[in-house]
Order: structure tokens, then C-alpha cells, then sequence
């Protein structure tokens, strides 16, 4: 398959948000908050992982209907507060209507589980935002909040790094058949 040859990924080092400062900077605290500034602690953050999603009937440029599964893996999770999770897998599975190249810049909303080590899940409901970078890699910011189990209530911060290149397979008779790539995810809430 085209976008899964041993080209090099781009690696990135994902900070996860130490803090929250005025609204300009997340909407997610509100303007006034008294004399103090709340600061949003790292639950848990899994800095290595990667994640593989794949396309039937392969993306196009034109829209089409397809089952989108995405398969994920986390490692190297820690946590301030002693926290017992070490590693987690995610998955999904869906059917998109109209669904094009195009699409893979879309601000849409998902909603994944993630199942750590510990056997305990954790529901989360992410709205995705794409940026490019550098010209050849794309960096897929997912944000949102934990809707229930483990860690409930904290706000989800979820990063891909994707070759923009790998995209070309969109214009080819063969179309784009998956993508894969680098992921983190920090869970951050207040203690």
C-alpha cells in the first residue's frame, strides 16, 4: 500500500498545555476567574504512540461513502499523580458519507474510547483542527473532553503527524488507502 512504505516519518515532540492563560489563548477558561489564574494540571500523557487509519473503498478526490477504521497504540504514559496506566490502545470504526481527500482537512467531531493497560477505558469526544507544517507534514490537533470513565471530566488534547505527501495517492487510480503516523495524547483537568 502506498501510504505505508518505510518512508520516514516526521517526528514530533507534542507539549501538552502546562496551563491556561487569558481567553485569547483557550476559550475553555472563562474571562474572569478571580484574583488567580486556573491552571489546568497533566493527568496522564502518553508521549509515543502511533496511529493507522484505513479507507474502503480507498479515498478520492471525489466523495464517496467509506468505512474509516482507525487502529491506535500508546506507550510511555505517565502521570503526576502516580497513576497506574502506562499504555493504551484506541480504536474506531465508522461510515462516512461523502467522503473525498478533501475531507481529511475537515473540522468534524469523533467520538474514540481508549482502553488502557490497567483494563479501565475512557470515553472521549475530540473536534479535530489541521494544520500544515514545514510543507511536507500535516499535524492533526485533536481537542476535546473525556465524556466517561477513567479520568472523566479532563480535557483531551490529541496530536497525528501525517506526510502530506502520502496524500498524492489521492489522484492516483488506486486511491488513498490509509495513513498512518506518529501520536500523543495528554489528558489535563484541575485537581
Amino acid at each position: 500500500m502506498s501510504g505505508f512504505s518505510s518512508k520516514s516519518w516526521v517526528v514530533l515532540v507534542a507539549v501538552g498545555l502546562a496551563g491556561c492563560g487569558g481567553p485569547e489563548s483557550s476559550p475553555a477558561v472563562p474571562p474572569e476567574v478571580g484574583q488567580s489564574e486556573q491552571r489546568l494540571l497533566t493527568l496522564v500523557s502518553c508521549p509515543v504512540g502511533s496511529t493507522q487509519a484505513t479507507y474502503s473503498p480507498p479515498l478520492r478526490t471525489q466523495p464517496q461513502d467509506v468505512n474509516v477504521t482507525s487502529i491506535g497504540l500508546l506507550s510511555n504514559c505517565y502521570s503526576l499523580l502516580g497513576s497506574s496506566v502506562t499504555s493504551a490502545t484506541s480504536s474506531v470504526s465508522f461510515l462516512r458519507p461523502g467522503y473525498s481527500c478533501t475531507g481529511l482537512l475537515d473540522v468534524r467531531p469523533i467520538t474514540t474510547q481508549l482502553t488502557w493497560n490497567t483494563g479501565e477505558s475512557s470515553t472521549l469526544r475530540l473536534t479535530q483542527f489541521t494544520t500544515a507544517v514545514n510543507g511536507n507534514a500535516l499535524i492533526i490537533t485533536q481537542t476535546g473532553t473525556v465524556l466517561s470513565g477513567k479520568f472523566v471530566g479532563a480535557t483531551a488534547v490529541r496530536t497525528v503527524t501525517l506526510l502530506s505527501t502520502d496524500l498524492a495517492a489521492c489522484d492516483s487510480p488506486e486511491g488513498l488507502a490509509g495513513i498512518s503516523g506518529p501520536m500523543t495524547i495528554t489528558l489535563l483537568g484541575l485537581l
